[in-house]
């Protein structure tokens, strides 16, 4: 299942790509066919083919695992579309021909059919029942994923879309969060988090204005009024910039992440309650399927970019 998980992730890197503005498009050929080249290879082990290094990818594969050459073998489809690839794919690595938009389009399509077509042939399940959750390492991101999906599929889009707000609020917590560092904060921290909901401007307003104070002599017109506006003011310009300095150093796509604060709804916590999530939406929230299954590619992005950060982390020897 890992393995069919990294396929289709290849896969959609691939359609990533290939929205791309040329010539940052091309590179979706080389991924297009290396998710395909990755499937059959799976789907030899799985089936016990042996098929001979020698041959042509095409022959390898396709004739490989027809049902003559082997007890529990399979017919193939799509071959002609994955030869127009490999074509498409060969001439842009070894010739510098690089792809034109219609070539894109046509390999986006044959690969798309490929897959739909050949994993239920071969492994008796649909390629979108493939769950990407599977290539995720952190086990508590990965529980909330399956969750989401639970949720998602019996009708329940608003908890759903919760579980993945939630999955991405833990995720930054514990990439800023570090017991073994100074202070208890990361390299990624830039400073202790500042509350989402501090005080309102007239609350500051009202804990400043002391009228009879007698240091308050020469103080101009409506001085804390404005020190309140502008303490506030300062207090949520640096959230900001805090948490959009913490989502660029990790690498994380911060248009990508607009949006999808954007789809996901608010989450508070009841005081003295802080295991029971609630959500707060707009009256007319109603998400679709797609924007959904972005949410949670974003997070299954956000996981696996953050493995690859804290994997090639390297502590100080005296730790």
């Amino acid at each position: 299942m890992k393995s069919l998980a990294f396929v289709r992730l290849l896969h959609r890197q691939g359609i990533e790509q290939s929205l791309l503005p040329e010539p940052l498009s091309f590179t979706s050929v080389l991924t297009f066919h290396d998710a395909v080249e990755l499937f059959l290879i799976v789907a030899a082990e799985h089936l016990g083919a042996v098929v001979k290094d020698k041959d042509g990818f095409i022959k390898r594969f396709f004739e490989g695992l027809y049902p003559n050459n082997f007890p529990g073998g399979v017919e193939l489809q799509g071959q002609y579309g994955i030869k127009r690839l490999t074509e498409l794919r060969n001439g842009f690595k070894h010739t510098a021909g690089f792809p034109g938009p219609n070539a894109i389009a046509d390999a986006k399509a044959d690969t798309a059919h490929f897959f739909e077509e050949n994993t239920p042939r071969v492994f008796a399940l649909a390629f979108d029942d493939l769950d990407l959750a599977e290539v995720v390492q952190h086990g508590q991101t990965r529980a909330h994923l399956k969750r989401a999906a639970q949720l998602d599929s019996e009708g329940d889009r608003l908890e759903a879309m919760g579980t993945l707000a939630i999955a991405f609020e833990q995720l930054m917590t514990d990439q800023v969060n570090d017991a073994v560092a100074p202070r208890g904060l990361s390299a990624y921290s830039f400073g202790r988090q500042l509350p989402r909901h501090g005080l309102r401007a007239d609350q500051v307003h009202a804990t400043l204005y002391q009228p009879d104070h007698a240091g308050r002599r020469g103080a101009p017109p409506r001085a804390a009024e404005t020190l309140a506006k502008e303490y506030t003011h300062t207090r949520d310009v640096t959230r900001a910039l805090q948490e959009g300095m913490r989502l660029m150093v990790l690498g994380v796509d911060y248009h990508q992440y607009q949006r999808f604060t954007q789809l996901t709804p608010a989450v508070g916590y009841t005081y003295g309650n802080p295991d029971t999530p609630k959500f707060s939406v707009e009256p007319e929230y109603a998400p679709d399927q797609e924007e959904f299954e972005f949410c949670r590619q974003f997070v299954i992005m956000v996981a696996l970019r953050l493995t690859e950060i804290n994997a090639r982390a390297v502590p100080p020897s005296w730790r």
